[in-house]
């Protein structure tokens, strides 16, 4: 781990290469699994509408970076991920999970692969715990360095997104979505993948960590009127109207990939940890099923109890907020299978009180990526 390599704080709190930058904009700051992050600026619904309308800028640089490398580095990431990275092409990208042998999630990850190596990117909130898997399962031959600290990442998020980045780079067209490549960014050497977490077109921008005040400074020029900086507060309510897992929250130790809805990510055709135990619990039937739920009125939070007509106890949110788009509660949650089909009526206990409303099918926003 490369750990000496980043800024903290007096009380030793981490903090991106950014962090002036934030200041000096005015952001409130927050302590969020050890980093000093903004979580807004002005306000997050405006941030919130900005990057629905236009385009907003997010310092994800906390998020946890790794590059994999070593002659058995494929085997290793083939084996780990529930995904097939078989035929994944240099400058692919794909989204995968990592299972323990009883198949529960250790975490949620990307993998990129480079040239002559492969590049992760994984959950902050979930970084001891994979970390402490990855070294009691990295095999000789293979490789994990950390390079958090040494590499900056920009998010620029929006329908405006691409015209923005197009006037201060270049070919962004040849990038598809779901893929990166190397690109020169107002003169910096960055790398950029197209893909997001708000549901909007948009990039991630990777740069030296000492090239971040400008590079994010050259971005914001571009946008002119039509950018605002984001903070984690609308980088969380643009995700949940697209029914986005947040690891830590929606996803933990207890769950697996068959109940969180996220089968589409595991490859039965291959071998990978975990996969004996997710094949009894497929034929077996899951106990509980991720859904979404939108309310009548009120909000559902983290840790509140969904109850069916009855006033019985049917499962429980993961995460929720107030919908900036929508003008409604929407929540995240674990449900038993027979209340997780659309339109079936639940209730969420808010205070002692119960609100009405139904199970929804994800996204809650329609027509986005």
């Amino acid at each position: 781990m490369n750990s000496e390599t980043c800024n903290r704080g007096e009380t030793g709190i981490l903090r991106t290469p950014l962090y002036s930058t934030h200041i000096s904009l005015g952001a409130r700051m927050i302590e969020f699994h050890g980093w000093e992050m903004s979580v807004e600026y002005s306000d997050i619904i405006g941030e919130h509408k900005a990057v629905r309308g236009s385009a907003g800028l997010f310092d994800v640089s906390h998020m946890n970076k790794l590059n994999v490398r070593g002659d058995r580095a494929f085997d290793f990431l083939q084996n780990l991920s529930t995904n097939d990275i078989s035929k994944l092409p240099i400058n692919g990208m794909k989204y995968s999970v990592v299972c323990r042998d009883d198949g529960t999630i250790v975490d949620d990850i990307v993998i990129i692969r480079r040239e002559d190596h492969y590049f992760l990117v994984t959950n902050t909130s979930r970084k001891e715990i994979l970390m402490k898997w990855l070294e009691d399962h990295t095999p000789e031959g293979v490789g994990v360095e950390d390079v958090t600290c040494d590499i900056a990442t920009l998010a620029l998020q929006g329908p405006g997104s691409n015209d923005i980045l197009s006037s201060i780079s270049e070919d962004l067209d040849e990038i598809r979505f779901w893929s990166g490549a190397n690109r020169k960014v107002s003169g910096i050497d960055t790398y950029i993948t197209r893909s997001g977490y708000t549901g909007e077109d948009g990039f991630e921008i990777y740069s030296r960590s000492e090239d971040a005040m400008h590079l994010w400074q050259s971005i914001m020029d571009s946008g002119g009127k039509d950018i605002k900086p984001i903070g984690l507060g609308a980088r969380d309510t643009l995700r949940l109207e697209m029914g986005y897992i947040l690891s830590g929250l929606d996803i933990s130790d207890e769950n697996n990939p068959l109940e969180a809805g996220l089968e589409w990510a595991v490859k039965w055709s291959k071998d990978f940890t975990g996969k004996d135990a997710l094949l009894k619990i497929k034929e077996q039937g899951v106990e509980k099923k991720f859904a979404g739920i939108k309310l009548e009125r009120g909000i559902p939070r983290h840790g509140y109890d969904i109850v069916g007509s009855s006033g019985e106890k049917i499962g429980v949110v993961t995460s929720g907020t107030n919908s900036p788009m929508l003008g409604a509660g929407i929540g995240l949650g674990y449900v038993k299978p027979e209340y997780a089909l659309p339109d079936t009526k639940i209730g969420i206990v808010i205070r002692n009180k119960t609100y009405n409303g139904i199970v929804v099918k994800l996204p809650f926003l329609e027509g986005r990526k």
